[in-house]
């Protein structure tokens, strides 16, 4: 069925049709109405557009049980405003470049928007060197027009990172106007601001997701953030899963605290939390200077088995955003895989033809393709460990950067990817890390030095590097 969903999507006469129903009219997406009335809320659609729904509802049926998805739960997703306007975005994506694999959407599903520079900790790892808000920050009244911009874009979700975002005095104005957008938004916090009254208030404003750094015991998690920040860190989360929010606790991973994996593996299940989600460590920012406590391919690739194996024998969700997590699942033939590192699907018996095509579509990093970043000062860049600028919010096209900008070409293109991230049968749901090609190599179309099918590659072309010899 996959295969039949696959080549009808790839039709030349099916995309023009789909292209005529997402036209966009003097801006507006007409398709989000669509399938406003698609998940049985009560909406007024012109007579082009009722004729429109018809022939829309008949290809979502068939999209929807061909997916191996339940109708009644679909439609229900679709009642929230970043479904919508997600799926548009799929459809449009397909309307415009087909159903490559892996996808490039029209509009970004998602902005990781790093909301201020200021922070309260000092973190040896942090990737926006982050400690005082920086002079040119956007104000109030531009984060509020931001907001609008990527709304009208077509924009589903918001993750609003830093620096530490509840810093800024405005940041509850912001996530209001957010909400009001129909967008989904997330916090990502080192937990030391998570007072019950400001969980409350995110739980008001429907915050889908609420992210915690927690760097491993409480001296290991001092060491990199400060004295006492571990017991002001852990008062936040217990907050936060008092809440009906998810919540997720985060772990870069370093030769310095990988013992103590497993140990924050079962806090987050002791505190209620939800997600686990191990963050590749990227050289950037303040990571620059303690590159050598990267841990090594041999090191990652033991890690992402582990997190795989064990992935559906706990109560909580294993996530990591090394996107080599995709590949370790298939070659394991393992009961799961990591879409990017937005969530796992499985199956008994190792992936199936539909969790196969979904994970190819979806296409491991998603840097350029799915989501981008928005900085403080209004820069938009690729990745928020990929500080390369591309834009600025204040005076450039939103959605006109991210569809022609040759740097996101480079990105998308994975056959020109150097090394074995280009030739890689997994490359579809891998890629590998784009932002540490980058900043080893300064070369978004290198090679991911933290996989060990690029030893070879290494090897040759770096025979000195301390990566080559952590790779050997």
């Amino acid at each position: 069925m996959a295969n039949i969903i696959e080549s009808w999507l790839g039709n030349p006469l099916f995309r023009r049709v789909l292209g005529f129903f997402t036209k966009r009219s003097d801006g507006e997406r007409r398709f989000e109405k669509i399938l406003e009335r698609y998940a049985g809320k009560e909406v007024d659609l012109g007579i082009r557009d009722r004729a429109s729904y018809l022939f829309v509802e008949r290809i979502l049926d068939s999209v929807v049980s061909g997916a191996g998805l339940e109708l009644e739960k679909a439609k229900e997703n679709l009642k929230q405003g970043y479904w919508r306007k997600g799926l548009a975005s799929v459809l449009e994506g397909i309307a415009w470049r087909g159903p490559q694999k892996p996808f490039t959407s029209y509009c970004p599903f998602l902005v990781v928007w790093n909301f201020t520079n200021a922070c309260n900790l000092n973190c040896k790892h942090c990737y926006q060197s982050a400690d005082k808000p920086t002079p040119d920050e956007l104000s109030t009244k531009e984060t509020l027009d931001a907001v609008d911009e990527m709304a009208d874009a077509g924009l589903a979700y918001v993750a609003m990172s830093g620096g530490e975002p509840l810093m800024r005095d405005d940041f509850f104005e912001v996530a209001e106007r957010i909400s009001e957008r129909d967008m989904g938004f997330s916090l990502a916090t080192n937990g030391t601001l998570l007072t019950e009254e400001r969980v409350k208030k995110l739980e008001e404003l429907n915050c889908l997701y609420i992210q915690v750094s927690i760097d491993g015991r409480p001296e290991t998690h001092n060491d990199f953030r400060g004295t006492s920040a571990f017991e002001r860190t852990m008062e936040g989360v217990r907050n936060a899963v008092d809440s009906d929010v998810t919540v997720g606790l985060a772990m870069t991973a370093t030769k310095d605290n990988l013992e103590d994996v497993d140990w924050v593996i079962e806090k987050t299940e002791e505190t209620g939390a939800d997600i686990f989600m191990h963050y590749n460590f990227i050289p950037t920012g303040r990571g620059k200077d303690i590159a050598e406590l990267d841990i090594s391919p041999k090191e990652r690739e033991e890690l992402l088995k582990k997190l795989a194996k064990n992935s559906q024998k706990r109560d909580i969700n294993l996530l990591s955003t090394a996107p080599q997590y995709g590949r370790v699942c298939a070659e394991g033939g393992l009961e799961t895989t990591s879409l990017t590192h937005f969530d796992t699907v499985g199956q008994e018996g190792g992936m199936g033809e539909r969790i196969k095509f979904l994970a190819e579509f979806v296409g491991g990093c998603g840097t350029g393709r799915l989501y981008w970043a928005l900085q403080p000062n209004g820069d938009l860049t690729p990745c928020v460990f990929l500080p390369e600028k591309l834009g600025n919010i204040r005076e450039d096209d939103f959605l006109e950067v991210w569809k022609t900008h040759p740097f996101l070409e480079k990105i998308r293109e994975r056959s020109g990817f150097k090394g074995n991230c280009g030739t890689c049968e997994h490359r579809n749901i891998c890629g590998g890390c784009r932002a540490r090609a980058y900043g080893y190599f300064d070369d978004v179309q290198g090679p991911d030095p933290g996989c060990l099918k690029n030893g070879e590659y290494l090897q040759k072309n770096s025979p000195e590097s301390p990566l080559t010899l952590a790779a050997e």
